[in-house]
């Protein structure tokens, strides 16, 4: 073949290729409008080894400085967290301190992060690592163990509960602080429980507990979440207002819904505008602070307790069972939309007027104008070359961009974290 002929060749098939190339779907969208295909900025693989191993769990987002903790494993299949640049998907660090040989995975439904401290709790096991290093603060192995849910407090302290057995024999959960420089821990706070029925729950028998405590805007004022027992293993709700100047409840007893098995509170309450909301059982209620008294509540058909609800810029958005996403009127309750999600998702993450999630029914990453409720996306991995075709529910990652960078988006599968340009 002579230069001509081998030359006029080559042109031929990289014409060929380049023009395949511009028909290969960059973006795909469904009869909807919505985006179902959409191009990465980056992808980072969660496991070093290359192979899929089952990697840790992080339900809710952890950022700090722009960057992302993802659950990875390392090359030998072990699990460990690792902080990514938001920008390129390059790693920052690794951390796996835990207490080997008790910890075999790296499961975090809740933490409290402080500057740049974040701390959880498994069992009785407490950890604290500092963000800007990867390294490990502090880590105890307690003597009893104490619920994952923590509730921050102040710059520098956060709450923690436990059941305990009190002087009477009884067992109760108990409120208790902790401060996040150091790990030192004390008992802070008990409840007023009306003795009407002791549950079978523990060994000793269970007359109730705090389940979360909330700062409001008075500095010296709490809002307490805590429940009691009654036959039929039904469960009374109730909030307290507690004042820690004084040490002295300002109300309390406020019951939330009617006792039901399926009444209890099952994310922590949120404060907005002098009012706090919570999702107990199948309701969303709504109570004023000060007083403790309910000014409206919603019924649902099923209930929040994988995905919950949020306030963002004036909006109430909640993912309910129902696979239906709904925004409510914060002052009164009433729906302004409803738009079809999916069943058990992960919780929503939200962003300059975009609400994402993970569907748990559907294996697709969701995004819905918050004002509208239109569906922006419902990004299909299997069109990204997943093998095992869904995104999984641990947390979606919002990242706001910064020195001209866009607004950035991650999202997990089985085997890679992605990266995507947010939605419009």
């Amino acid at each position: 073949m002579d230069k001509i002929t081998s030359s006029f060749y080559i042109f031929t098939l990289l014409l060929a290729f380049t023009c395949c190339k511009k028909e290969l779907p960059i973006y795909q969208v469904d009869d909807e409008g919505a985006v179902i295909l959409q191009p990465s900025k980056w992808k980072y693989s969660l496991h070093a080894s290359g192979s899929y191993h089952s990697n840790g769990y992080f339900l809710d987002a952890i950022i700090f400085s722009y960057n992302l903790a993802v659950p990875t494993t390392s090359g030998n299949g072990s699990k460990r967290m690792t902080m990514l640049n938001s920008l390129n998907g390059e790693e920052v660090w690794h951390w796996n301190d835990y207490f080997i040989g008790v910890d075999n995975n790296l499961d975090i439904h809740s933490f409290c992060k402080l500057s740049n401290l974040i701390t959880w709790q498994k069992g009785g096991r407490s950890y604290c690592i500092n963000l800007s290093y990867g390294s490990t603060k502090w880590k105890f192995q307690r003597e009893h163990s104490y619920n994952s849910r923590l509730n921050p407090y102040g710059n520098s302290h956060f709450f923690s509960f436990s059941t305990f057995t009190r002087p009477d024999g009884f067992d109760e959960s108990l409120a208790y602080i902790t401060d996040i420089t150091n790990g030192e821990i004390s008992d802070f706070l008990s409840a007023n429980y009306s003795y009407e029925f002791v549950s079978p729950y523990t060994d000793n028998g269970w007359i109730g507990g705090i389940s979360f405590i909330n700062e409001t805007s008075n500095p010296d004022l709490l809002l307490v979440t805590y429940s009691e027992p009654l036959p039929e293993w039904k469960l009374r709700m109730m909030f307290g207002l507690y004042n820690t100047n004084t040490e002295e409840w300002v109300y309390e007893r406020k019951q939330l819904v009617e006792p039901h098995w399926n009444a209890g509170v099952q994310n922590t309450p949120i404060i907005y505008n002098e009012r706090v909301y919570a999702a107990a059982g199948n309701s969303i209620v709504c109570h004023d602070v000060m007083t403790g008294d309910q000014l409206w509540r919603r019924n649902f058909e099923q209930d929040f307790l994988f995905s919950g609800f949020i306030i963002e810029d004036g909006m109430l958005l909640a993912n309910c069972e129902d696979t239906y996403t709904y925004r409510l009127d914060p002052l009164t309750g009433a729906t302004i939309w409803r738009t079809k999600g999916a069943g058990t998702c992960s919780r929503m993450s939200y962003l300059n007027g975009v609400v994402y999630f993970v569907g748990g029914s559907t294996g697709l990453l969701h995004a819905l104008d918050a004002e509208t409720g239109r569906v922006l996306w419902r990004i299909d991995a299997r069109r990204l070359g997943e093998p095992n075709g869904n995104f999984t529910t641990n947390a979606v990652y919002c990242i706001p961009g910064e020195g001209g960078a866009r607004d950035r988006v991650v999202a997990l599968t089985g085997r890679y974290a992605y990266c995507f340009e947010a939605a419009r």
